[in-house]
């Protein structure tokens, strides 16, 4: 395979959201997860980020470095596409980038600027949209437009629930229900979502025990958490998502799966996996959010003679047995003769991979 085929694309995460909702403290507690993910940064100010927590190591042109392997930046609108090339190409190996709305775009605009960068490395990763869920309503009424915003969400955070009681929490819920009935809502304090929802880790070698290194930024918030008393919170982030895995025996039709990835169940985050369509002696990788489809080339070109596809839906109040049944419907007919059907998904390659011999 080509170098290109070999650089995972990484995902670009848009937080967005009124003033005061959160957006930061979200970005904080990104940069604090207890995964090990290791994560690049676009913000216009690195004041409102946690630099002290984060152990800097180094900066440069508008870039800082933490000990923890992540890596911030200041940029503006003009500069959106080169600081993401910028950060997918950095030697740390990111898991993902996140763009803190605020103060660059409004959330429509930004998506497109992310959709539209022409480099491969990079691929769009979806909207979170932050709410303050004492204040949500109120702001709602006084700037309309967030209902805007929160209608092409692919993901609402509904933030600051310990300061809010159960009928406005339940208003919340509701109102952004009619706004965007299909994403994904959940519930948060500080912030805190599970990092592992919105993206996949990489795999890196665990350092060895015996060698002095620096501590990592969630290492020290674990500590700190024990500190405190706390027994931190990183064991109860998956509760808020559901994930539906299955396996489909036999070519998928592409037309159905390419339908599926355009419009994901209801309350689904991403689609992620691999597939055999039929029409196409090749495996590809596929990824959703919100309806953005990317599709990648895995290399392996011998369809076996009983090929399996495998797909993740991560999302939230998911009804698993209809997600099942509609992706066990994939199955391609034994008669189907569909010659373009695989255009379906090769439309979603990127540009450097619509070749077949790049």
């Amino acid at each position: 395979m080509s170098s290109r085929r070999d650089r995972r694309a990484i995902p670009v995460v848009i937080v967005a959201g009124f003033l005061g909702a959160g957006k930061t403290t979200l970005l904080n507690a990104l940069l604090g997860n207890t995964a090990g993910a290791r994560l690049g940064v676009v913000v216009n100010d690195f004041g409102a980020i946690n630099v002290d927590a984060l152990l800097v190591s180094g900066q440069s042109a508008g870039t800082i470095s933490f000990g923890n392997g992540c890596l911030c930046c200041t940029v503006d609108a003009d500069g959106l596409a080169e600081a993401l090339s910028g950060l997918a190409a950095a030697p740390a190996g990111l898991d993902a980038i996140v763009v803190e709305a605020s103060g660059i775009a409004e959330p429509r605009a930004l998506i497109r600027m992310v959709a539209r960068v022409a480099d491969p490395a990079v691929r769009y990763g979806g909207l979170v949209y932050v709410l303050d869920a004492v204040a949500a309503a109120g702001t709602h009424v006084r700037h309309p437009e967030i209902g805007g915003h929160i209608a092409i969400a692919d993901l609402v955070v509904i933030n600051k629930a310990d300061l809010a009681d159960d009928r406005t929490l339940a208003g919340v819920l509701a109102m952004v229900g009619d706004l965007n009935p299909t994403a994904p809502r959940i519930v948060t304090t500080e912030g805190r979502i599970d990092c592992e929802a919105l993206f996949d880790l990489s795999d890196r070698p665990e350092p060895a025990d015996d060698l002095p290194r620096q501590l990592t930024l969630d290492e020290l918030l674990r500590a700190d958490d024990r500190g405190a008393g706390e027994q931190g919170h990183h064991t109860h982030l998956h509760d808020a998502f559901d994930s539906v895995s299955v396996q489909v025996v036999g070519p998928i039709d592409p037309r159905r799966l390419a339908a599926m990835l355009e419009r994901p169940p209801t309350g689904c985050y991403r689609i992620k996996g691999v597939v055999w369509p039929a029409g196409a002696a090749e495996q590809f990788a596929v990824h959703a959010v919100g309806g953005f489809v990317r599709t990648e080339r895995t290399g392996v070109r011998r369809m076996p003679a009983a090929p399996v596809s495998s797909l993740v839906v991560i999302g939230t109040d998911l009804d698993a047995g209809q997600v099942r049944a509609d992706i066990e419907g994939l199955s391609a007919d034994p008669d189907l003769d569909d010659e373009f059907g695989i255009l379906r998904i090769t439309r979603h390659l990127p540009a450097a991979s619509q070749l077949s011999n790049d």
